[in-house]
């Protein structure tokens, strides 16, 4: 396990400098609503209940069921997370400050058509945060495997003037040297010495989606809805990691040594979702909702690489290297299927299912990148997709009741399945989320307030084919909205 464990700190790393790969596609691929405090409190079942803007994202047929035209409006989100991380010295647990986020804004404009079967269309604008990219966590273990064993590997059969990457960063400090006699092959005074190894990792960011939906009401029984969405994506991640001597104050001088990573990702893309609602009977709603993938044609990638070393005797030495990328990214298709069941018109209870498959996911090269070679590069990444990840199910319940023709409660309950295509009891990457809201409505105005928990584990891993490390996940997010009707 201890060898296992020093695998796992070393994906931290190693390979970042491989800015696109699997965990990239799968990255941005993933989608968690934040939403209205309305969407929130009952769990996001909205898909076949309708009349709630949030839900427009996933089945924009639920923009069929508003009558009168609606501005809604979040300006209150708050989220808290703790982490804990597996190590071999034990559990690291770690937690980031409250962050403060406008989740929601949307306008519905709904217009009356007389004398038809048609009652009403309707025009919807506006965005949800589709998903929340702050977070931090760290991992500590101590083992004989150090960052500087695949940088040597990768330095050997390469004269010293040609060095590049972490290999030329190592060289300017010092961490590896030719072998006397020898001018491409390499030795460091660290290679198989003990070392305690430590990293931080802080992430931030958002994926915003701005979505335009059209839709209809046929007769009170057949709602059809369609919509373009164009998510913006502005991601970043910082990493900081750490070796120095287990048992000895320095190794041939070396008292320790820093890599720090800045990687920047920002880009949009662009989809388009079809939705129906059915109701059969005036107690039941059926909704079936289809989302293409989104293509994100030019994804930015900035990467900055510094390293640094420390020792007893003479100058501390560092040096840095700046890399810019571009490349292109298609997720997987979407699909939802829910029901809900409608009491005398003064609460519903839902159940939903949403589907999606990770392993579809795919990394996209640029004319550019097929110029110079490096489509081969996606290739493999695809393929660690493949190998990676699996299939995803989600099924939500949520339900609404009014306590009286002005007073609400909601509760919700959603459970995610692992998206890891190898799952076992210890690296099950599911994730549960229960929540509970009140709200406020009048003919013109309406408020609404929710408090969600989320449980969740991750697989995470920095560098292809790396082995990965468990990190536990407990969120609390309140939202607070505000809306009118006219």
């Amino acid at each position: 396990m201890k060898k296992i464990l020093s695998t796992i700190i070393l994906t931290i790393a190693i390979c970042l400098a491989f800015g696109q790969g699997s965990y990239e596609a799968f990255r941005f691929s993933q989608i968690d609503y934040q939403g209205t405090a309305r969407f929130l409190g009952a769990g996001g079942a909205f898909s076949a209940t309708g009349g709630e803007f949030s839900a427009l994202s996933i089945n924009p047929a639920a923009i069929g069921l508003f009558k009168r035209s609606e501005v809604t409006f979040t300006p209150l989100a708050l989220s808290f997370s703790n982490n804990t991380t597996l190590g071999s010295n034990g559990t690291l647990t770690g937690s980031h400050s409250p962050k403060y986020t406008v989740p929601e804004c949307g306008l519905v404009i709904a217009t009356p058509i007389n004398n038809s079967s048609w009652k009403t269309w309707q025009f919807g604008f506006g965005y949800n945060r589709i998903m929340d990219y702050n977070n931090s966590f760290r991992a500590a273990t101590s083992g004989t495997i150090s960052m500087i064993d695949p940088i040597l590997d990768r330095a050997n059969g390469t004269p010293f003037t040609n060095l590049q990457g972490d290999a030329y960063l190592a060289w300017e400090t010092w961490l590896i040297d030719t072998i006397p006699g020898t001018t491409n092959q390499y030795f460091s005074p660290l290679s198989g010495e003990w070392l305690d190894q430590n990293a931080i990792i802080t992430t931030s960011g958002a994926m915003d989606e701005m979505s335009f939906t059209f839709g209809g009401n046929y007769n009170d029984q057949l709602y059809i809805g369609g919509s373009i969405g164009v998510p913006v994506l502005d991601y970043t991640e910082k990493t900081s990691y750490k070796e120095s001597p287990t048992y000895d104050n320095n190794i041939q001088g070396c008292t320790s040594y820093t890599v720090q990573t800045i990687q920047k990702n920002s880009g949009a893309g662009i989809n388009a979702k079809l939705g129906i609602i059915y109701q059969p009977v005036n107690f039941l709603r059926l909704g079936a909702s289809l989302q293409t993938p989104s293509y994100f044609f030019r994804i930015k990638d900035t990467y900055n690489r510094y390293m640094a070393s420390q020792w007893v005797i003479g100058s501390d030495a560092s040096d840095e290297y700046i890399n810019y990328n571009r490349f292109g990214l298609s997720t997987p298709l979407r699909f939802n299927l829910a029901s809900s069941f409608i009491i005398k018109q003064r609460a519903f209870i839902a159940v939903e299912y949403d589907f999606i498959d990770y392993r579809m996911s795919r990394l996209i090269a640029s004319n550019n990148d097929i110029n110079d070679n490096n489509w081969l590069y996606f290739d493999e990444a695809n393929q660690d997709v493949v190998n990676t990840f699996a299939a995803c199910h989600t099924i939500k319940i949520g339900g609404e009741i009014a306590l009286n023709p002005k007073f609400l409660v909601r509760l919700g309950y959603n459970y995610r399945t692992s998206p890891y295509k190898l799952v076992d009891n210890e690296y099950n990457a599911s994730a549960h989320t229960a929540s509970v809201g009140i709200g406020y409505r009048s003919k013109y105005f309406f408020c609404n307030l929710a408090y969600a928990l989320r449980f969740s584990s991750d697989n995470y891993t920095l560098y292809q084919g790396s082995y990965p490390y468990m990190i536990k996940n407990e969120t609390h997010r309140v939202a607070a909205t505000i809306g009118c009707k006219f």
